[in-house]
């Protein structure tokens, strides 16, 4: 086959066995829409430019617009040997509307094309994650909703430090940095909002096409400010990927937590979501949340990945950008389905209040209580501090815990009777979490 992207002065055809190990249709057929859509665009700049006739742009949008429908459909099949899907398009319609179709390309590059059908798949990206987000932090308000005042410990170096109300937990744990989240991808919609189509391959068109209107009609702010910049620049797309390895940070976060929470039986896991051992029949294992937490890794290897794919690269657009929507796409599909996994686990999990209790008074968690009610009382915190370190030493030596003490205990230890009001885990925890 004769490659439309060649002419006698590149050479000859391409060895096949390179065309096959090079081409990207496998991956950037995902980007059919998006082509298909800043195509069209494309075409009705050529039209105001009036380098097509009427009745050529009609018939070349009326193609775009059907090609994506009738390629999942299947009653178009574009073939697997072009070098990209933006030549595979182009070639489907040489088949279908002849000789015009060889117009489509005017004033254009696959430079500039591609990096269009990325922004404009990123844009989608970005809905897809903010809803991702949206959901998880529903799904969280329902959590508290329902188990948002059982007191429970809170962990510093994964043991038990201080009461507070489960709601200030999962608040700390997934929602505020959700919501950090969602305000960073604020700064991704900025970055969408240039539209790389006019930059042709690296210094625009002498034709006259509008690009500020191509822009418009994709939902762009504006046409590139610099075609060098607009054809090499993958900022967007390295802030998407530093987005989605954040937030999968934070899911896996919230899931190591998850995690050890069921294992010191205080979260119960509905059937729904845990995982069953091929071996042993009682088991009820957190794989929901494991994968969650695995996945976090993914979300940082294609991070990097992608910063060293840009490492070194000069101004303009290289063929090695062709290795970024692979992991555009990873990143993004991970992420979304994470969201997905952890809204899900949100309905399926619930913490076990009296073993939260029983782990509190075992923990000695209302010893900071006791050492600030001192403090409120005039004690200089050094003083507060070595006497109920003091107390809980001797406490845990007669093998008892504070939150057994009786205001005769505190006294016999030198303490004010009053600090019986903060043994209470429950208690405190409330008065923490208000």
């Amino acid at each position: 086959m004769t490659r439309i992207a060649r002419t006698a002065a590149t050479g000859g055809e391409l060895d096949p066995a390179f065309l096959a190990w090079s081409s990207s249709f496998a991956i950037d057929r995902r980007l059919l829409p998006q082509d298909c859509q800043g195509s069209i665009a494309h075409v009705e700049g050529l039209r105001r430019a009036g380098l097509v006739s009427a009745e050529e742009a009609d018939a070349l949008v009326a193609a775009l617009a059907a090609m994506p429908g009738a390629v999942e459909a299947g009653t178009v099949v574009l073939p697997d040997d072009e070098e990209d899907v933006h030549m595979a398009v182009e070639s489907q319609l040489g088949r279908t509307l002849g000789a015009v179709a060889g117009k489509l390309h005017t004033g254009r590059s696959r430079n500039d094309q591609v990096a269009t059908d990325l922004k404009l798949w990123a844009k989608q990206a970005l809905e897809s994650i903010e809803r991702g987000i949206d959901r998880v932090l529903e799904a969280a308000s329902r959590w508290c909703d329902a188990h948002g005042e059982i007191a429970m410990p809170a962990y510093t170096h994964r043991q038990v430090a201080i009461p507070v109300l489960s709601r200030l937990w999962i608040g700390g744990a997934l929602q505020e940095p959700l919501r950090r989240d969602r305000r960073l991808l604020l700064v991704l919609a900025d970055e969408l909002a240039e539209s790389p189509l006019g930059a042709g391959a690296i210094a625009g068109t002498t034709l006259p096409i509008d690009a500020a209107q191509t822009a418009s009609a994709l939902g762009f702010a504006h046409g590139p400010r610099n075609p060098i910049d607009a054809v090499g620049s993958r900022d967007h797309g390295l802030t998407l990927v530093f987005a989605c390895a954040r937030i999968g940070m934070h899911l896996a976060r919230f899931s190591a937590d998850v995690v050890e929470l069921s294992s010191d039986g205080l979260v119960k896991l509905g059937g729904a979501i845990a995982g069953g051992s091929s071996m042993m029949p009682h088991k009820r294992n957190p794989d929901l949340f494991e994968l969650v937490r695995g996945a976090a890794a993914l979300r940082h290897g294609e991070l990097t990945a992608l910063l060293g794919l840009m490492q070194g690269l000069g101004s303009g657009y290289h063929r090695d950008l062709q290795h970024d929507k692979a992991l555009l796409f990873s990143a993004v599909d991970g992420v979304v389905g994470c969201l997905e996994m952890i809204a899900l686990g949100l309905g399926h999990f619930e913490l076990v209040e009296d073993a939260c209790r029983e782990a509190l008074i075992e923990g000695d968690a209302v010893a900071t209580d006791l050492c600030e009610a001192l403090v409120a009382g005039g004690m200089p915190f050094r003083d507060a501090y070595r006497r109920i370190g003091a107390l809980v030493n001797a406490t845990r030596t007669a093998g008892r815990r504070l939150a057994t003490l009786d205001a005769a205990d505190l006294e016999r230890e030198g303490l004010p009777a009053t600090l019986v009001e903060h043994l209470d885990p429950v208690r405190a925890a409330q008065r923490r979490s208000r």
